[in-house]
């Protein structure tokens, strides 16, 4: 029988609770200052009355006309009001504390693989390249379909984690069926299902990641996620109003404000190829706090793994070529996987070179 190489495991929760004062050299980066301008803001959405259903869009059309420009222009932007409880936010956060509350001993039987990020987790990616280490540890499960799901790493023992992730599961689902329906009308594409259609409708994925960042005794010396964009369609960021989320806006980076019981959306690099560049997915990174720890619950929304993303036929003509290839949503969550978070790299390798619009591939 072949010898299994045993990893040397080095979590950032255990680390800051041992009580020390200065970040090993692991984790120590240059961190780009973040822009202070008092009136630029990520838009705030307010969708108080709306009813998510497809088909009553035309008494919805200020709220979608708004969800439609933040997605163009920023790819960020928060909703209030959007209808998920506020007694399921608190379960979905409770859970999520009661498995990082757990014994080491107890976290560590959910330990993730070396090349397989589902469970347990303080790193992402297992390429040659010798990067920093994020201040931050994580859980990282499927929830639907639930063939995604890796029972094998999924904490039974903690009170409500199944009832309350799969309760939440199916609220974002309406939740980012609307989305997409509204942003479908915004491209014009043959029918208000379009985008829900190209990422597999009822076999669409969803994947939650609880990530929990611990305080720091050097907290400008650190980030708690390395910037990058997100692979599916949508990610619905739910968190803990403490502040550290900052997306790169024209280069610069800005802090998303916190909101009394807002979900943050962002767009990711699966609807930035479908819609053909049209909305683009945004860098984002996740600073930390000295004094506090800081959580967040994000849940990917996208494509069937066996379903090729592209732009959608309707967006391009001889005018209007498609600007990126074809790809695999499979292949292309592994590629992301094994390179680990790296800015932009995996969708802008997708891009289309201007003197060869008619070249197809994948990654």
């Amino acid at each position: 029988m072949a010898r299994v190489e045993k990893r040397e495991i080095s979590r950032v929760q255990t680390l800051a609770e041992s009580g020390i004062h200065t970040v090993p050299p692991k984790f120590v980066r240059q961190v780009e200052k973040a822009l202070v301008q008092e009136d630029l803001h990520v838009p705030i959405i307010d969708l108080q009355g709306l009813t998510l259903l497809p088909q009553h869009h035309d008494q919805n059309h200020t709220i979608a006309t708004q969800v439609s420009d933040a997605a163009e222009k920023w790819g960020f932007f928060l909703i209030i009001n959007h209808g998920v409880p506020d007694s399921l936010i608190a379960r979905v956060q409770a859970a999520g504390r009661a498995f990082f509350q757990l014994p080491i001993e107890q976290k560590e039987a959910y330990a993730n693989e070396p090349k397989n990020p589902i469970g347990y987790g303080s790193t992402l990616g297992y390429s040659d390249r010798e990067d920093k280490s994020d201040w931050r540890d994580y859980y990282y499960n499927g929830l639907w379909p639930p063939a995604t799901r890796e029972m094998s790493k999924w904490p039974i023992q903690v009170s409500d984690f199944t009832e309350a992730m799969d309760e939440y599961r199916r609220e974002l689902s309406k939740l980012f069926e609307w989305l997409m329906a509204v942003l479908s009308c915004d491209l014009r594409l043959e029918t208000e299902n379009s985008l829900n259609e190209s990422v597999g409708e009822e076999m669409k994925v969803f994947r939650i990641v609880i990530n929990y960042y611990p305080p720091c005794p050097q907290p400008d010396l650190v980030v708690g996620v390395t910037p990058h964009s997100d692979m599916g369609a949508l990610t619905i960021l739910l968190h803990d109003q403490i502040p550290g989320l900052q997306i790169r806006k024209d280069g610069e980076w800005l802090d998303v404000q916190c909101a009394p019981d807002a979900l943050v959306v962002n767009v990711g690099d699966q609807l930035e190829i479908l819609s053909n560049g049209k909305y683009k997915s945004i860098e984002h990174r996740s600073l930390v706090q000295k004094d506090r720890s800081r959580m967040s619950w994000a849940m990917f929304c996208g494509a069937a793994p066996d379903i090729v993303v592209s732009p959608r036929t309707e967006l391009t003509d001889e005018e209007h070529p498609p600007l990126y290839q074809g790809a695999s949503s499979g292949e292309y969550r592994m590629k992301f996987i094994k390179k680990g978070l790296d800015g932009k790299d995996l969708v802008h390798g997708l891009k289309v070179q201007a003197d060869c619009h008619s070249k197809k591939g994948s990654i």
